[in-house]
């Protein structure tokens, strides 16, 4: 029999392992001892220790007489918010001022902040899961285009990890979520626009509203408009990022007799899309937008910039709750107000 001081750990390993792919849901018994050791080649002194850190870390529950059963607790877990892995989109415009701010407030917490690079291939879930087998256990996520499984979310945090999701809300119930307070962003540029003359107001958006920021600022402008007066001038393939400048040109064009006196636009990327269409067009149209952009045209444009410093700081404090509260904690959405810009 092999005598391994950390065979243990490869045991307890086998059996997250299980645990995160499904074979095991919550309430489930998991194999005896003595089976498990047979089909580990081990003894039982190493399946045991194995099951008695599990159960510390309260991922099982031993019942004498019954066996072992798996516990999902969604809780915090306690730990130091020393190490953070960031996964973000580096594509994406507002990344490199986002990760210095992280940087930033990650020095003055003394934390280590490790960042990578959004997956393209591997599964999101199973990366947070390579990770939590490394020992990193507190992660931010910033989703963009991605569709978590929120089956493997609920093992995940089962497991013991702690996780903030920016910019969706599909991390609940077993994340924390902070993003732009959507609504209110729509609103205020609604009214600006308002103020500014225009007495019909379009909106400019992606397609893809399974994405949380998308849906919702689509979502505030019916609802501003009281659905009968919406004018939703197109929405943009999010297949279509590249060509976005000349589809709005068109679009533009096509409906030229028919135009708003204002457009509200979905995001900085679309703002700086209408803009520059409108600059070769010579069609006069106040913009507002959600985030910021550069201007190519003449064009009145009033933008709602996000507060990054705030929702960098939300989002520490999150992890920090997580961490320090245990079993206090229960996930929630952070909606952070930004600014208007004129």
């Amino acid at each position: 029999m092999r005598n391994d001081e950390n065979l243990y750990k490869i045991v307890k390993d086998k059996i997250c392992d299980r645990i995160y792919e499904g074979y095991h849901e919550n309430g489930d018994r998991i194999p005896s001892e003595r089976e498990l050791a047979e089909r580990m080649d081990v003894s039982r002194v190493t399946i045991r220790r194995a099951l008695t850190e599990l159960e510390g870390e309260g991922l099982i529950q031993r019942e004498v007489g019954r066996g072992t059963r798996v516990t999902f607790h969604n809780c915090g877990h306690p730990g130091e918010a020393d190490m953070i892995v960031l996964i973000a989109p580096a594509r994406n415009p507002f990344f490199s001022r986002f990760i210095q701010l992280f940087q930033d407030h990650a020095e003055k917490k003394g934390a280590l902040l490790l960042y990578v690079e959004k997956p393209r291939k591997e599964m999101l879930e199973d990366c947070l899961y390579r990770l939590y087998k490394r020992g990193l256990r507190n992660v931010v996520v910033w989703l963009e285009d991605i569709q978590p499984d929120p089956r493997k979310l609920e093992r995940l945090r089962a497991l013991g990890m702690n996780m903030v999701f920016f910019d969706s809300d599909q991390g609940l119930p077993y994340a924390d979520c902070v993003a732009l307070d959507n609504r209110r962003a729509v609103s205020v540029l609604y009214g600006e626009l308002e103020r500014k003359g225009c007495r019909k107001i379009g909106y400019i958006g992606w397609d893809a509203l399974a994405m949380y920021s998308i849906r919702e600022r689509e979502e505030a402008y019916r609802e501003k408009t009281g659905g009968k007066g919406s004018q939703m001038l197109c929405r943009i393939s999010w297949q279509d990022k590249e060509d976005r400048e000349q589809i709005i040109a068109q679009t533009l064009w096509q409906r030229r007799e028919r135009l708003p006196d204002g457009v509200i636009c979905g995001d900085g990327e679309i703002g700086a899309a209408v803009s520059g269409a409108l600059g070769r067009s010579k069609i006069c149209l106040r913009i507002g937008a959600v985030d910021e952009f550069s201007k190519d045209s003449d064009g009145d444009a009033v933008l709602y910039r996000q507060d990054l410093d705030t929702t960098v700081e939300r989002i520490f404090a999150c992890l920090e709750e997580q961490c320090g509260d245990g079993g206090d904690w229960k996930a929630d959405l952070y909606r952070v107000e930004g600014m208007l810009c004129r």
